[in-house]
């Protein structure tokens, strides 16, 4: 079950306890008036009255029950597969770290052609961390910049300076910096105002997750 339809399960929880709570006073209210009479006095009414708050209180109970066990079992489920999913990616991270700069920039370029950008090529090595890629969507240019080895330390921000400068010189609009590890603060700061859109490693790790499940 998913965090969505466990949101739905605490809901009607929540709704089955309001009506409930309204349907205590009510009967409350009558057992009350009920209690004030001699027993002699019952009528009918009185026993059915008292016969329903005791099934009533019985199905509550139970129900409460079922909404309590289900609710367990599916946080215990959510739980477990939060973890295989933490697991899964620290395999793909692993995975992905131990390839050399070619084969991820490689990677990256697939992960853009599935969505739908044309005349993807690596362009010559410039650095021996990082493979830069010319791609096109819809006749746009695009430049992407594929740093492997940034897991222990932030991507400075004169690699954005680097690629930016690359832009300019080449007349490209758009440019992507795509890294297995993090950016510095400066990186984002220095990305507001640009075209420049920055893809982190948990970011990466979570596109080669939906694309394996296409």
């Amino acid at each position: 079950m998913s965090s969505k339809s466990l949101k739905s399960a605490r809901q009607r929880m929540t709704f089955f306890f309001y009506c409930s709570l309204l349907l205590s006073v009510f009967f409350l209210i009558q057992i009350r008036y009920t209690l004030s009479l001699s027993f002699t006095h019952w009528s009918a009414t009185q026993y059915t009255l008292l016969f329903l708050l005791f099934s009533f209180i019985v199905i509550c109970c139970l129900k409460y029950y079922s909404y309590y066990r289900d609710l367990k079992s599916d946080c215990q489920f959510i739980d477990l597969e939060e973890k295989k999913l933490k697991l899964k990616k620290n395999a793909i991270r692993q995975q992905v770290a131990s390839m050399n700069p070619y084969d991820f920039g490689e990677l990256v370029a697939d992960l853009f052609r599935m969505k739908g950008f044309k005349r993807i090529f690596l362009t010559p090595r410039m650095n021996k961390h990082f493979y830069d890629i010319e791609m096109y969507l819809d006749d746009q240019k695009v430049l992407v910049s594929c740093l492997l080895n940034a897991l222990d330390y932030p991507v400075p921000q004169s690699y954005l300076d680097r690629l930016h400068l690359m832009m300019r010189n080449n007349q490209i609009d758009q440019g992507v910096f795509v890294t297995l590890g993090h950016f510095s603060d400066d990186c984002y700061l220095f990305s507001e105002d640009k075209p420049i859109h920055l893809i982190n490693g948990e970011q990466l790790i979570d596109t080669l997750i939906e694309s394996s499940n296409l």
